[in-house]
This record gives C-alpha cells, sequence and structure tokens, in this order.
C-alpha cells in the first residue's frame, strides 16, 4: 500500500515562487520514518520575488485584505528577523499565543528566546536544464517558507539564469564540477570588497562610467552630476598609474633577461676549458628561473597556439571515431563523479533534491555519492518517466545499440540496459560509459525509467503518477503524493478566473465573452534523430501549418501562444494576429485560465487535467505515447486536417464544448490535488527524509510546527 500524505490539520495557504513550471513538451531525454507534525522552528526573512505578472496574481487573488501584502520588504525583513529561534521542548501553552508573521509560516514564542536552536537545515538542489530551473525553484520557496531552510543551487548556466528570484539562494555553477584544483566558485553570493580602499579599487576599474555608476547604486542626479567629473578625473589617473606599472614591470623583466644573456656571454670562465661547464650551467639555470618566474611571452604565445591547434586536431578525430566519443563520455562522468563528491563534502548538504534521476545526466551520481556520505536525496519529478522517449530518440545512434564485444558483455552482466525497440536492442547509455558505472557504483535498478533510483522518496502530484510508477516498477514506500507545487497558485487563479480572464481581454482587445485557447508551442525535435514518422517536413513547415490553424478561426476564439523556453521568440513573432497573440507569462498561470489547452504530448498536459480544462494532444511528431489515455478529456490527434476540425468543432458547437470540459472535471481529483498543503506536505516529507539519514533527531535535536490552515 502506497503512503499518501495527507494534512490531518488542514493546509495553510504557502505562496509558491509562481514563475510557473516552463513548457518542457516532449523533451526527448528527459523507507520513509513517521511525520513529523509538532513543534517548533524560525521565522525565516522573506523569499524570492517572483515576477510582476505572477505578484499581480496572487495579490489580486488575495482581495489586498493580507497584511502581508500591505508591508514593504524591508519592514517584513525586520520584523520576521526580530522573532528568536528556539529548541524543541515540547509544546507549551504559550504556542498557541505565539505571534504569526506574515509571510512566514511558523510560530514561535517568546518564552523561548533563551533557548537558541542548534542549526538550519542545508537543502541543495541539483538542476541540469534550464527548463527544470522555475519549477525547482518553486519547491524551493515552498521549503524555506516551511523550514526556515538553507538552500543552496547547483544549476547549468547558473549566470543566465540569475534573476532577483534566485538571488535569494546561494548559486554555484555546474561547471565548476570539472575544474581540476580550481574549488567550486560560486556564483551568488558575490564575494564582496571589504573596506574603503577595495571598493574604491573596484570602483575605478570599471570600464566605462555607466558601469562605475551601477556600482555605485542608484543615486539622484544632481548627485550624479557632481559625482562624473572627480569621477572621471579619478579612472583616467588610475588607468594612467595602471599603465606605467605595467610598463615598468615589463622593462625590467626584459633587464633581467638581458643581463641574465650578456653574464652569460661575458663570463670569462666560458673560455677555460675546467669551468665551462659549470658556468654555462649556472647561467642556463639563471635564464629558467627568471623565464619561469616572470615569463617570456614571445616565446608563451606561440607554444600555447601550438598546444591548443594539437589538442583540437586530436580531439576532431576522436570526436569522429566511436571509440572516441565513448571515451570522451566517460572521462567526463569521471570528472563528474570526482567533482560531485567534492561538492558535496563542501557544502555538507542535508538532503539532495532533484527535478529528476537520469542515469543520462549528473542525477544519478548526486544520489549515488549523496548515499555514501549519508546524504538522503529526494525527487520532485518534473516530467512523466516513459522508457520510449530516450529508445526512439536513439534508436539510430549507433553509440546506443547493443553491438560488439563490451556491449554484448553488459548486456549478459546487466540485462538491465538493453531494451528491445522496433526490432532493435538499445543502451541507455554507451556500453563503456555503462560498465563503468556498474563498476563504479553510479547506476540504477533500471536504467531506462526516468526517476527509477535510490531517493529515498519521490514527490508526486497526483494518485495518476502514483499508478503510473507502480506500474514501472517503484516500490510503494518510495511514492509519496503530496500535490502539484503549483497547486495554491491554480487553486487561487481558478477561484477568480473570470477577472484575470478580462484583464487579459482587455490587454489585448479582445472580447472576453469568446473561449480562450491557450497553445503550448512544441520544441524543435528535428536534430539528431529519425524525422521519417514526422508530419512536416521542417520545423519551419510546423510552425506554419500550426499558426496558420490558429488564425484560421478568425474572430470566434481568442488564442494565447506560450513558446517552449528553447524557441527564439522571433520564429514565431511574425505570425501574431488580431486574434492571435504571443506571451511570455508562465504557462502554470495561463492554464487555469483558458478553455482549452491545445499542446504536442507535453508534461504540461497533467497541469491543464488537474484543472479540469479539456486539451487536445496533437502528436505532430508521432511518438505515440499513452500517458494521458485515462484522462477523458484529452483527445489525441496525429493529422493537420484532424486538428482544425476539432478546434472548429469545439469553438462552434456548444454542447461538444461543455461535454469535453464536464469529461474532464470527472477525472481533475484523480490528476491533481488543488489545495493551499502542497508546501506542508513537501516540508514534511523533507523532515522524514533528513531524519531518516539519522542526521536530525526532531525528538531532541529541535521540531518543527507546520503551520495548519486558519
Amino acid at each position: 500500500m502506497i503512503e499518501v500524505i495527507k494534512d490531518c490539520h488542514g493546509a495553510r495557504m504557502v505562496d509558491p515562487i509562481s514563475q510557473g513550471l516552463a513548457d518542457r513538451p516532449n523533451d526527448p531525454p528527459r523507507p520513509s520514518s513517521p511525520t513529523v507534525r509538532n513543534g517548533r522552528s524560525v521565522a525565516r526573512p522573506a523569499g524570492g520575488q517572483a515576477e510582476r505578472t505572477s505578484a499581480a496574481i496572487r495579490a489580486r487573488a488575495d482581495g489586498g485584505s493580507s497584511a502581508s501584502a500591505s508591508m514593504s520588504g524591508a519592514d517584513k525583513y525586520r520584523r520576521q528577523t526580530a522573532l528568536a529561534t528556539h529548541a524543541a521542548a515540547g509544546p507549551t501553552s504559550n504556542d498557541s499565543l505565539g505571534e504569526r508573521v506574515p509571510g512566514a509560516n511558523m510560530t514561535t514564542s517568546n518564552s523561548s528566546i533563551s533557548r537558541g536552536q542548534t542549526r538550519r537545515l542545508k537543502i541543495l538542489f541539483y538542476i541540469d536544464s534550464g527548463a527544470m530551473r522555475a519549477h525547482c525553484l518553486t519547491a524551493a520557496e515552498l521549503i524555506r517558507e516551511q523550514l526556515a531552510a538553507d538552500i543552496t543551487f547547483m544549476i547549468v548556466d547558473a549566470g543566465k539564469y540569475l534573476d532577483e528570484a534566485m538571488k535569494d539562494y546561494q548559486i554555484y555553477d555546474y561547471s565548476s564540477l570539472f575544474r581540476i584544483g580550481r574549488g567550486f566558485a560560486r556564483v551568488w553570493p558575490r564575494k564582496t570588497s571589504r573596506g574603503f580602499g577595495n571598493r574604491l579599487r573596484n570602483l575605478l576599474r570599471s570600464r566605462s562610467l555607466q558601469s562605475a555608476l551601477r556600482k555605485m547604486g542608484s543615486r539622484p542626479k544632481t548627485v550624479q552630476v557632481v559625482l562624473l567629473p572627480g569621477l572621471f578625473v579619478l579612472m583616467m589617473a588610475f588607468r594612467l598609474l595602471r599603465l606605467a606599472r605595467n610598463t615598468r614591470r615589463r622593462v625590467r623583466q626584459e633587464f633581467h633577461v638581458r643581463k641574465a644573456l650578456w653574464s652569460l656571454s661575458r663570463d670569462p670562465r666560458i673560455a677555460s676549458s675546467y669551468v665551462t661547464f659549470h658556468g654555462a650551467l649556472r647561467s642556463l639555470l639563471v635564464l629558467l628561473i627568471l623565464f619561469l618566474r616572470d615569463g617570456i611571452e614571445w616565446i608563451q604565445k606561440p607554444v600555447q597556439r601550438a598546444r591548443t591547434g594539437l589538442r583540437d586536431v586530436l580531439f576532431g578525430l576522436l570526436r569522429k571515431t566511436q571509440v572516441g566519443q565513448s571515451l570522451q563520455q566517460l572521462l567526463r562522468m569521471l570528472l563528474a563523479a570526482r567533482g560531485v563528491e567534492k561538492f558535496l563534502q563542501v557544502v555538507q548538504p542535508d538532503l539532495i533534491v532533484l527535478p529528476e534521476d537520469n542515469v543520462e545526466t549528473l542525477s544519478t551520481i548526486f544520489v549515488a555519492k549523496g548515499r555514501e556520505l549519508n546524504i538522503p536525496s529526494m525527487i520532485i519529478p518534473f516530467t512523466i518517466p516513459n522508457p520510449l522517449e530516450p529508445a526512439r530518440y536513439y534508436y539510430d545512434n549507433p553509440l546506443y545499440q547493443a553491438r560488439g564485444p563490451v556491449a554484448r558483455r553488459l548486456v549478459e552482466r546487466h540485462p538491465k540496459w538493453r531494451f528491445h525497440h522496433e526490432g532493435r536492442d538499445l543502451l541507455r547509455q554507451p556500453a563503456i560509459k555503462a560498465s563503468c558505472q556498474e563498476l563504479l557504483g553510479l547506476s540504477s535498478p533500471a536504467p531506462w525509467v526516468l526517476n527509477r533510483g535510490y531517493a529515498v522518496s519521490i514527490a508526486l502530484d497526483s494518485e495518476a503518477q502514483r499508478d503510473l510508477y507502480i506500474k514501472l516498477g517503484f516500490p510503494g514506500e518510495q511514492l509519496k503524493v503530496i500535490g502539484d507545487m503549483n497547486g495554491a497558485m491554480f487553486h487561487r487563479v481558478r477561484k477568480h478566473k473570470q477577472r484575470f480572464v478580462e484583464e487579459i481581454c482587455s490587454r489585448y482587445g479582445w472580447q472576453s465573452y469568446r473561449p480562450l485557447i491557450l497553445c503550448g508551442f512544441p520544441p524543435d525535435q528535428y536534430e539528431g534523430t529519425d524525422t521519417s514518422r514526422f508530419e512536416f517536413r521542417d520545423y519551419n513547415a510546423l510552425i506554419a501549418a500550426w499558426m496558420t490553424s490558429f488564425k484560421l478561426l478568425g474572430k470566434r476564439a481568442n488564442i494565447l501562444i506560450r513558446p517552449h523556453p528553447r524557441i527564439p521568440l522571433e520564429r514565431l513573432s511574425g505570425f501574431e494576429g488580431p486574434n492571435v497573440k504571443i506571451s511570455l507569462q508562465p504557462t502554470a498561470e495561463l492554464i487555469p485560465l483558458c478553455d482549452l489547452y491545445v499542446a504536442s504530448i507535453s508534461a504540461t498536459i497533467r497541469w491543464a487535467i488537474a484543472c479540469g480544462v479539456p486539451v487536445i494532444n496533437y502528436d505532430t511528431y508521432r511518438y505515440r505515447y499513452d500517458d494521458y489515455a485515462s484522462a477523458k478529456g484529452v483527445i489525441g490527434v496525429e493529422h493537420l486536417g484532424e486538428f482544425r476540425s476539432l478546434m472548429t468543432r469545439f469553438v462552434d458547437d456548444e454542447i461538444f464544448a461543455a461535454e469535453l470540459k464536464e469529461r474532464q472535471r470527472g477525472v481533475m481529483n484523480y490528476w491533481g490535488q488543488l489545495d493551499d498543503g502542497t508546501g506542508r506536505r513537501l516540508s514534511a516529507l523533507v523532515l522524514d527524509a533528513v531524519a531518516g539519514a539519522g542526521r536530525i533527531n526532531p525528538n531532541k535535536e529541535r521540531q518543527w510546527d507546520l503551520r495548519p490552515a486558519e
């Protein structure tokens, strides 16, 4: 029997970071202890800032009555940090009267200020795809709201995704895992210079006056006018002094080199047969010391260019062979395993949270190395596991075919790596890499099944997902149903749907009585895979067909296009029209507002089902997955004609549209759990995982009060 975490006391509303889970349509490769429910903890400063649209939605949904909505961020911070932390000592009579801070979700009493708190939980989020960032950010905010935990992110291209919401956390870049001997450079918070001299030096090193003014922060224009002339003079003087210093250094280097050469040529002992070798050796050593100390640019640069050219030639040749590609992946995995272990030892988290456990990425390595260091892992699934996705993506890749002696030996010893698909035996990873993963203990019980690893728990969003995971062979005790990370936002937006729809229609000049159709536009899947089964010859033809289909509806419907994060906006902007508009508002905020959702085997379809919104699943790539077979309000089509006729029927036939909506509402509770308790249930699951590893003792060290609904 699978344990479902339930909120016995009700659940208080916890605003998730409503950046929204970015679309990830059909991305190819893509023992629990008793729940802790009582006790106390610390109120934390206000969390990350959401996007303007998301903040507006939450503020309007609350009706402006919340006290926390009227407080500034600074006021919240001062009020929350004024509350003290306290250790677990059992419930007291004052607990029920403890002040509740707007924006925080813990209770605390003044009587326990002096008791202190041992430490805060440290949680690490690993994200290897930018599309998963918003999903993990929402979960991180829910956890920190409840547990006041210290949260660290390891993310791919961290600098690219560093925004205001991410700046509430410690951020490390994925590439630092592969830097041997260079440590782990933190992207945020950046190291700040201390002292007036260091700050002034950092200011004078700016490339321009505008850059210097940005470093100084916001100032009134009058102050800027006064500071600009003096700042310009100081920057010019600093550059001249630096130029003089560098010139002097180069002159001294050349002087020492020439002096050494002169002494070598004028040394009288060179001519002596007795001391020739000794004198020459001494002079050469002097030259060598000078070379190692100061360097000679005219020698170093050609050597560096030659070395780089030779390396590029060798790696270019290796990349063209299967052995070279396999060795490259193997080397990267070995470096990553070493980097992950060192990183975990440096950060020392109490829990690792991942959006997926995939043997193709470093997520499985994080789970394995965490187990070695007694650090539990938890998965908050970003997408739906389906073994057919990697099988179809790698079907024509020779590296992933079960051929050759290494592959045969791997399959004999570990049959789990083989998957038979359309008459061909495939491997989930190249044979050499998979063999090394088994040798190093970095494998998975079922490599072809996403998330089928050694995580302590998997936080699922619905009973439908639980049944799917059971069907795929997951152990029941590993599965916990807590609801979607955006469940609270879905709940609020649906409650005030009409108001938000009218605002969108007013923004684009639409009539609000027309049906609103939202399209989660699919990504480009035409690279690196067999396109023979695809409906259109290329991605440009797909774009033209889809956008023309929406335009054909005319003024009978309002259409919003939400592009996939990997699609450049300019590829779609030319197709906008009076009834067709492109929106970058998070998909999770738009789905509860629409009357019909159109997508192509996207993981976001499950949101629409949970919100009771009918779906047209236009499988334009013809992958033919059966993920949504149990959802009666999801209609699958594969041909352009069927797609257009179905949309036309939905817009023109009110009876058909009403029946489709009713069918979807009949299964929405099976596919979702839309309430305000996701944050509470997720935090309880976090405590279970950490306590199960023995990293905390809630009964002795401290307790948490997961705040119930008011």
